[in-house]
């Protein structure tokens, strides 16, 4: 009898250390255990796991093109459409007459597919569609021509960084080429990104 009661007391010294050891409290997604030292440890976590880059993204940009030696401005939407791969539809207005020969492009829509391989430390390139209405492109007779919108394609590559400080703003950096015909500007843009969904 009494080698059960000495059972029954270890038994229960046991059973309150461990409960203590278990006291666990919740905050926000997460919860959380305290040991017997007293500190504490995260057992479960909730929060979103999903990357920035697989949320949807809102950014600005500026740029400039080295083929008429005028500025831009645009946005633009990064769509995740299943990991590492998006779509990025975007445009961009362009600034000043260009050079003296005319044919500058006035604005510029795009429909671009960006593949981001994991690892690359936010390196990304892509390919994609274009649509750039040109004014005062010269026709084979040295007349000015009235424009109008050409079809052609993109070739770009870039880099993505993470969050600035505490903010929620994504800087990144793009080289782009675009082909019409014969004319195929370079441009170097530079912009921020937003996170507007998943978070």
């Amino acid at each position: 009898m009494r080698r059960m009661l000495v059972c029954l007391a270890v038994l229960a010294a046991v059973g309150t250390q461990a409960l203590e050891a278990q006291e666990c409290r919740t905050r926000g997604n997460r919860t959380e255990c305290r040991s017997r030292t007293g500190s504490w440890a995260i057992v479960h976590d909730r929060s979103p796991s999903r990357s920035p880059w697989e949320a949807a993204q809102f950014g600005v940009r500026g740029g400039y093109d080295f083929e008429e030696d005028v500025g831009s401005a645009g946005a633009q939407l990064r769509i995740p459409l299943v990991p590492q791969l998006l779509l990025v539809p975007s445009a961009d207005v362009f600034f000043g007459d260009g050079d003296d020969e005319g044919g500058a492009a006035e604005w510029q829509l795009n429909g671009d597919l960006v593949l981001r391989p994991a690892g690359l430390g936010g390196l990304y390139g892509g390919v994609g569609v274009a649509f750039l209405n040109r004014d005062g492109v010269e026709n084979g007779d040295d007349e000015d021509d009235d424009g109008g919108t050409e079809v052609g394609y993109n070739l770009l590559v870039g880099l993505e960084s993470g969050r600035i400080g505490g903010t929620s703003l994504r800087p990144f950096v793009e080289a782009r080429w675009t082909a019409v015909d014969d004319y195929q500007p370079f441009r170097l843009v530079a912009g921020f990104n937003v996170p507007i969904s998943g978070f």
